[in-house]
């Protein structure tokens, strides 16, 4: 019977350990309040295309990382993106981009970003010419996680 005990307390243990390890729940209904707000009011300052996307602690592998795909009216300058995360202020979430150049894909730059709301800007040294679509990836590396909002800046071919 002590045995039995012994076992069940372990077990019990085990799994208190693991539930203070979990990231914290993130109150989505707010973060995506924040986020559409924030992307409402700067949607003006990003004259090639506005996302956002969830982030949440689920994924784990490259295989889940969510991914948006913007194709662009015509081929345009990409200048760069500035980027804000709403939720979890604990939270990190990688962001990362390629721009298409006619059939090429090419990387770009990534910065890791605080769900807490405050913007990061990443940009190339040299903007992207001939940009004919942008894609986006974000991956939470700690805490519960976020929505990513993310302004793409540049130009269209033949703007001023």
């Amino acid at each position: 019977m002590r045995r039995v005990i012994g076992t069940v307390t372990f077990a019990a243990l085990c799994v208190g350990v693991l539930a203070a390890c979990a990231p914290p729940e993130v109150d989505w209904v707010n973060a995506e309040a924040q986020a559409a707000a924030f992307q409402e009011e700067r949607a003006a300052d990003a004259p090639l295309g506005v996302t956002s996307m969830r982030i949440s602690s689920g994924g784990s592998g490259p295989e889940e990382e969510p991914v948006v795909r913007l194709e662009l009216a015509e081929p345009s300058r990409v200048d760069g993106f500035t980027v804000a995360c709403f939720g979890d202020p604990a939270s990190v979430v990688f962001f990362g981009y390629t721009v298409r150049q006619n059939s090429s894909w090419v990387g770009g730059e990534a910065a890791e970003v605080s769900c807490d709301g405050e913007e990061t800007r990443v940009a190339p040294a040299t903007p992207s010419e001939g940009v004919d679509a942008v894609s986006v990836t974000g991956q939470r590396t700690a805490g519960g996680g976020g929505v990513l909002v993310v302004l793409i800046d540049g130009e269209e071919a033949g703007g001023e």
